[in-house]
């Protein structure tokens, strides 16, 4: 098995894109296969030693980061197991990157559909946050195309769950009493009557067990597709589009405000200048009329509006709108602060209220905190990013997110819909099912993990776990 101490090693696993400070673990495993995973876990539980789950590093949450203990990486395990093109599905361990696992579908034509935004992101860490991306309009979220896991539980225990066998009772678990909101989520632990024991493991953030091989459903590839980057006058006129859209067939409907605009536009010196908004559409229908129509309806210039029109064009938007997430990335790095920002979805016909309330804050603060709103609005979930400009406001932009989280709660929505809650979230879980919820959450941890060893301070605080 593969230890390293080396303090240069261990510290370049000490972050991710929640830029959270103060990491720190005595070592690193990095084990290739389940046998040395249960080496691990035998070591750590008779030392009472905590143990880390280190995938990509693409997080936004802190969950990779320890405070103590020791780190496992999961990078040794990534091999592409078995394609089956005749039944659509791909088995695959862990650290298999979306990049990876694309290329080798494209050569037969097939397609991973959820398409979660960072594409260097490893796909066990997708699983452990539920993580989706701009496809999910269309698809749904990574839960819904995981039809097997095969993990290594604390205990030493091998378990190989397939999606539609319901075996909760099997483990004498309870179900959770908490009730999941009906929109797009990865806040806590999956809890639904009926539920497959599957779900639990997806989205539970590393902290139930170490994902050995994951089996994904697959789809045919796409032979082509309208791609549009429409700006718009106004943020009204570009919902008003959105709503219409959503009527129709599209694949994906992303946003960005006249702030990310902006922020773009010394990399994107061709944005027009005035666009107050823009939507990125993608759609199965390349109807150029009926698209024209819509977009002519919408004040859209058609002359100032970004279409793909071939492979070159497409991959272009798709850069657009991968470079957002980078460029706020790069802010909060920039001014060395924690990332202040929400990952709330809501229900469709609550989203206008939201967007209003959204507006009616930010506006008594835009001139101590810079701020983003972009994102997934075909699922009426935009994330809210806050970059205060100076060290006093950060108490400013902590109470505003959490502000913007309780109010897309009591709408019934969700504090987290594909980032997970990490170790910077906690408050807003807890805001979300109320301390019966979190310990109902700690029960099944315990269950699953009893040396309470397993990704400490994720989802909940692990001093609730002693």
């Amino acid at each position: 098995m593969i230890k390293k101490t080396d303090p240069s090693i261990v510290q370049s696993y000490l972050e991710d894109s929640s830029n959270l400070k103060g990491g720190h673990a005595d070592g690193l495993y990095l084990p290739e296969n389940e046998k040395e995973i249960k080496d691990i876990f035998r070591e750590c539980a008779a030392k009472n030693t905590p143990l880390t789950i280190s995938a990509g590093m693409t997080g936004t949450t802190g969950g990779c980061i320890p405070f103590g203990g020791w780190l496992a990486g999961t990078e040794k395990l990534n091999r592409i197991i078995d394609i089956d093109e005749k039944n659509r599905f791909a088995v695959i361990q862990p650290a298999v990157t979306l990049d990876l696992l694309d290329s080798e579908l494209k050569k037969i034509g097939l397609l991973y559909p959820p398409d979660p935004t960072e594409t260097t992101a490893q796909i066990g860490g997708n699983v452990a946050t539920n993580a989706s991306g701009s496809r999910s309009f269309k698809f749904g979220s990574t839960r819904d195309w995981i039809r097997r896991l095969r993990i290594v539980l604390s205990s030493g225990e091998i378990i190989d769950v397939k999606r539609g066998i319901k075996r909760i009772t099997h483990y004498a678990l309870r179900i959770t009493n908490y009730k999941m909101p009906q929109v797009k989520n990865s806040a806590g632990y999956y809890s639904k009557s009926g539920m497959d024991l599957i779900d639990l493991f997806i989205g539970s953030e590393g902290t139930l067990g170490i994902v050995t091989e994951i089996e994904v459903g697959l789809i045919p590839r796409f032979h082509d597709t309208f791609d549009i980057i429409a700006f718009f006058p106004t943020e009204n006129e570009a919902v008003d589009f959105v709503f219409e859209v959503k009527k129709h067939e599209a694949l994906t409907l992303e946003y960005f405000d006249h702030n990310s605009l902006e922020l773009l536009r010394p990399s994107y010196e061709q944005i027009p200048r005035g666009a107050g908004a823009a939507v990125y559409l993608e759609s199965e229908s390349n109807d150029l009329d009926f698209w024209a129509n819509i977009l002519e309806k919408h004040k859209v210039k058609l002359e100032d509006a970004w279409l793909g029109m071939n492979k070159k064009q497409k991959e272009d938007l798709k850069k657009f709108r991968h470079a957002m997430p980078e460029h706020i990335n790069d802010e909060f790095k920039k001014h060395n602060t924690v990332k202040f920002a929400s990952d709330i979805a809501v229900p469709d016909d609550k989203f206008r209220e939201m967007l209003n309330y959204y507006n009616s804050e930010l506006k008594t603060i835009s001139n101590r905190i810079f701020w983003v709103k972009f994102g997934h609005i075909g699922q009426s979930h935009l994330h809210v990013n806050l970059v205060p400009k100076t060290s006093a406001d950060l108490p400013l932009a902590k109470e505003l997110i959490m502000r913007f989280v309780k109010k897309g709660i009591l709408l019934g929505g969700t504090c987290s819909a594909e980032h997970g809650i990490g170790k910077i979230k906690h408050d807003y879980l807890k805001e979300m099912y109320g301390d019966k919820g979190i310990a109902e959450m700690v029960r099944v941890k315990k269950h699953f993990d009893p040396a309470c060893i397993l990704n400490q301070g994720n989802v909940f605080p692990k001093e609730l776990l002693f």
